[in-house]
């Protein structure tokens, strides 16, 4: 019996939930087509109302056996959400295995993320994921600040789905500056640097709730970008 229960993939999500079920054949020695035991939830709003489905799926017994898992996938995953399934991660039934694939690791709140481990290599950073921030960094000012005008301008949809992979693209691009500035501040510190990485620290845990004003956050991100961040 494996020592942990609880899983985190980021990424892609067919790629993520593809090796969520691969975890489950070779580790959990369950198949994966056609069994009750293996169920693959897929949400681009994860809310409320979703996780008290969960919770319902997650203390239901297994159909065959003693072992099943349960694989969401969700673009956003509101942070009342993630409050609620803290308990049911620390603990759920035994034999029960849970799995969930995000696009960024930091749409998980720390209490969450503190009850997870990375599936196997597919949880460690992987290659191009500061992609966002890489474009960010080398476009002009004027480059720069069109690209967060399309990224509030979609946060604004009037599709949820829209809304919730915009939000999750900006929490990316924080976190890909994030990434660079702490590799820079490595190399070479400086005040600027390490006050524009207390900005985005603060910043980070904010991108959760959705009432935050990204306007204000991307406004005082473009004025305080450190010259020597820029590519």
């Amino acid at each position: 019996m494996l020592a942990h229960h609880a899983y985190f993939v980021t990424g892609d999500s067919e790629k993520g939930i593809e090796d969520a079920l691969l975890f489950a054949q070779r580790e959990l020695g369950l198949e994966t087509k056609g069994n009750p035991d293996v169920a693959v939830l897929r949400y681009g709003l994860f809310s409320v109302e979703e996780a008290r489905t969960f919770q319902d799926a997650v203390m239901r017994a297994p159909v065959h056996g003693d072992t099943k898992i349960i694989i969401v996938s969700a673009t956003r995953f509101f942070f009342q959400a993630q409050n609620a399934l803290l308990k049911i991660f620390e603990e759920p039934p035994k034999g029960t295995y849970l799995v969930l694939v995000l696009p960024t690791e930091g749409i998980l709140l720390p209490t969450l993320r503190s009850r997870l481990v990375p599936l196997g290599a597919t949880g460690k950073e992987q290659k191009g994921e500061n992609g966002l921030a890489e474009e960010f960094l080398s476009a002009s000012k004027e480059g720069r600040e069109k690209l967060v005008a399309k990224l509030l301008d979609r946060t604004k949809s009037d599709k949820d789905e829209e809304k919730a992979f915009a939000r999750a693209e900006a929490t990316i691009l924080i976190e890909g500056l994030t990434r660079i500035a702490y590799a820079k501040a490595r190399e070479k510190s400086s005040p600027e640097l390490l006050a524009f990485l207390s900005d985005l620290d603060t910043f980070t845990p904010m991108m959760h709730d959705t009432s935050t004003p990204l306007k204000i956050i991307f406004e005082h991100i473009l004025i305080n970008v450190p010259q020597g961040l820029k590519k």
